[in-house]
């Protein structure tokens, strides 16, 4: 059984980049303030639903190699999206699916093999710092989540039991990590901007993925597009939006990405695909597919 008591953990390694985020915060953007949240928002509400937590609740997401964590209090977990390869004392155990932890175990997050970034939620409320209406953890201002930075060794993490959420009417699947490199996209506002060698160039083009990406954006190398002659006043950008600086190496806004800006916007990436981006490692290469 679960106490009803404060639960906890501690992080005995963080991994390489572990934040805690939920489903971020929204208009606040007239202050520059960007939406934050889960980067792959679909094995992120997998995560909570598994067990039985609000889609909402903040969670662990785990960059790339996800660290070593002793429970210090018995809880129920589950752990989705990149696959890290979970271990409880030594034994692997599934992803997608609930387990219970008992006082003591160990759970270590091994190398993204598939994909780059695994959510790990605990049932119940995570205690965080909740600034505008959010747990997301924004780095680079220093607020939300674990005193506004990723997890170092040593912190605690404390719960508590909230109600159980059942979802018998509303089912999510684990992502297919086997089709990320796809993406479909609209065409942005300064699209017509560029030649029409060049949007064919953007179509046709296989684009990596940069060591140079993170939370902010996702940074490609690939044949350089040129840039249009057209001068821009800086505009408001949004999550998914794919902007065209002056070297022609595209760079799509993520999650943590500034809210104005002024690079030509030459496509949007539509939402349902920007779990495909938060699970790209760098070296990964994708393309882009035009829809309506």
């Amino acid at each position: 059984m679960i106490t009803l008591s404060m639960s906890r953990l501690t992080v005995v390694n963080p991994g390489v980049f572990t934040t805690i985020q939920d489903s971020g915060r929204f208009g606040f953007g007239k202050y520059g303030v960007p939406v934050s949240g889960a980067m792959d928002v679909e094995s992120f509400k997998l995560a909570n639903q598994l067990v039985g937590n609000p889609h909402h609740y903040p969670v662990l997401e785990c960059t790339l190699q996800g660290g070593l964590y002793r429970f210090d209090s018995d809880a129920e977990i589950a752990i989705t999206g990149a696959e890290m390869n979970p271990v409880v004392n030594g034994k692997l155990i599934e992803m997608n699916c609930t387990h219970r932890i008992s006082k003591g175990d160990e759970l270590i997050l091994g190398f993204a093999e598939k994909g780059c970034r695994s959510y790990l939620a605990i049932f119940g409320l995570l205690q965080a710092d909740k600034i505008m209406e959010s747990y997301s953890t924004y780095t680079l201002a220093g607020f939300g989540g674990y005193s506004g930075r990723a997890l170092k060794k040593n912190d605690i993490l404390k719960w508590e039991p909230t109600a159980k959420v059942e979802f018998s009417h509303e089912t999510l699947k684990p992502i297919d990590l086997d089709k990320v490199p796809n993406v479909k996209v609209t065409l942005g506002t300064e699209w017509e901007w560029l030649d029409k060698k060049i949007q064919e160039q953007f179509f046709d083009s296989n684009f990596k993925v940069m060591n140079q990406s993170n939370r902010m954006g996702i940074r490609l190398d690939g044949r350089a597009l040129k840039s249009p002659d057209q001068q821009m006043i800086s505009s408001p950008v949004i999550p998914g939006i794919i902007q065209l600086p002056e070297n022609g190496k595209p760079i799509i806004l993520m999650k943590d990405g500034q809210t104005i800006g002024g690079y030509p916007r030459i496509a949007k990436v539509v939402d349902d695909d920007l779990w495909k981006l938060a699970q790209l490692k760098p070296g990964n290469s994708l393309s882009f597919r035009k829809v309506m």
